[in-house]
């Protein structure tokens, strides 16, 4: 009877072993990360900060817009648009507008979460630089 129990209880602890290898293989290293979004996938950033040119391509190709946070306002009406190029917006092919921003915005995080497929470009409408303080996040693909 002692060498049955002796049996069973080594080949509990053969189970026992064979699931936590399974466990962690199939697992494979994912519980030891932290955050929320894969490493190829976490948001980039970009900061207009004093006065900027009048047009900016942020990202080029298919991106997220994740958010615009005005930490100052600016002095002049700002467009977001899904475009390729300033040529695009001004004769309306490949853009299309996110995003208007009118003068003087109010301080905020503004959320979006929106996918572009040309591109993301930054416009002041009345002409004269920028003159805020803003970060936009995105990221490339969606």
């Amino acid at each position: 009877m002692n060498k049955k129990n002796n049996l069973l209880l080594s080949l509990a602890i053969i189970m026992l072993i064979t699931t936590l290898i399974g466990i962690r293989i199939l697992d494979n290293g994912k519980s030891d990360k932290m955050g929320s979004v894969s490493q190829n996938n976490q948001y980039e950033y970009t900061q207009l900060t004093g006065a900027v040119a009048t047009s900016s391509l942020i990202n080029l190709g298919r991106t997220t817009l994740g958010s615009v946070i005005i930490t100052e306002d600016q002095a002049g009406a700002v467009v977001l648009y899904d475009a390729t190029s300033t040529a695009a917006i001004t004769d309306g092919t490949y853009s299309t507008r996110i995003a208007d921003f009118q003068d003087a915005q109010t301080e905020g995080v503004y959320t979006f979460d929106v996918g572009l497929t040309y591109g993301l470009m930054f416009q002041s409408v009345d002409g004269f630089s920028f003159a805020g303080d803003w970060t936009i996040t995105y990221r490339t693909g969606w």
